[in-house]
């Protein structure tokens, strides 16, 4: 799970307006897209037996609070959560000193619980909500509920709830029949390498999508891509020949947003060769953004014969551009 973490809290942190936009959505708030997200210290913890565990992000929103966590597989949230969100408060008040006394004499405490809610990253979990209820002594029956979301869903009713930045997420569902990978025969491990692709082709075509309509911007686009590769290629550490497969196939069916983002380097390019000459305008925004494109590509591990076809230049022009990333590292 430690990998899911790094890179999910990796994601909300470099996209701040599409947590808001989730958050919005599971708790039907109203918070700007531009609101400041202050992430909290966890300095509490929950101890059970020898395991110590962390609550996995505790953040603020124009003054209301959210604690949220990841679970790789399905299981029974309740108790942790409530725990968690207890823990905290209670940690809130002595560090407050935060109790009325009542002039009856009696001494009254207020706890405000955070807005919590679970995210399932793999599985088939479905439900909409966990429910607890606290039986008083004096009879009474109070019921608290907490959302649950499930990346496990489809990429278009991710896009529908608006919660674009689980959409890189939503191949993780293949997590145990990855791990069981090396059991399996050829066959079957085609199978699946033909499921990740298809998780891989279908995200991708709906961020592009997202972007051509306004509702994501490019660098929201491509850092979500960049973490449906990351995430991949986590998966795809089980098994080599899955691997394999899954490489061979490429994205040829994919007509990739960087093709457009170099288009935009060209308009961007002939409007400073307004200033400039148009033909070094051209070149300069072309070259900005290749030089961009490439070290994606690098990054994925592909090679130079791969590079330049992507690319449409030769290798030898491939070659200068990488030359030139690598000196500039």
């Amino acid at each position: 799970m430690a990998f899911y973490d790094k890179e999910i809290k990796r994601v909300c942190e470099s996209c701040p307006r599409l947590l808001i936009l989730m958050i919005n959505s599971v708790f039907s708030k109203h918070h700007a897209e531009n609101a400041e997200i202050i992430f909290l210290d966890k300095e509490q913890n929950i101890e059970s037996n020898k395991n110590t565990t962390y609550m996995d992000m505790l953040l603020e929103i124009e003054a209301c609070r959210y604690h949220i966590e990841y679970q790789l597989l399905e299981g029974n949230m309740a108790i942790r959560m409530v725990e968690y969100g207890m823990k905290e408060t209670i940690r809130g008040l002595r560090q407050n000193g935060d109790i009325t006394k009542v002039s009856d004499g009696r001494y009254e405490i207020e706890i405000v619980m955070p807005l919590q809610a679970v995210v399932f990253l793999a599985g088939a979990n479905k439900k909409d909500k966990i429910t607890v209820k606290l039986h008083l002594p004096n009879g009474k029956i109070v019921t608290y509920e907490l959302p649950c979301i499930s990346a496990s869903e489809t990429v278009s009713e991710l896009s529908r709830k608006k919660m674009y930045l689980l959409i890189p997420f939503q191949q993780v569902q293949l997590y145990s029949r990855m791990l069981r990978a090396r059991h399996y025969t050829e066959k079957t491990k085609l199978k699946l390498a033909e499921s990740l692709y298809s998780f891989r082709l279908e995200a991708k075509k709906e961020l592009d999508n997202l972007h051509k309509n306004g509702i994501l911007n490019a660098n929201e686009v491509e850092l979500l891509i960049t973490s449906l590769h990351n995430i991949e290629d986590n998966l795809l550490n089980s098994d080599d020949l899955i691997r394999e497969k899954v490489t061979e196939m490429g994205d040829e069916d994919y007509v990739a947003l960087s093709d457009r983002l170099i288009q935009q380097g060209v308009e961007q390019g002939i409007k400073e060769g307004m200033k400039q000459g148009m033909k070094e305008g051209v070149e300069q925004g072309t070259k900005k953004t290749l030089l961009s494109l490439i070290s994606k590509k690098l990054q994925k591990g592909k090679s130079l014969a791969q590079i330049a076809d992507e690319c449409e230049l030769t290798q030898d022009e491939a070659q200068e551009y990488i030359d030139e990333i690598k000196g500039n590292k």
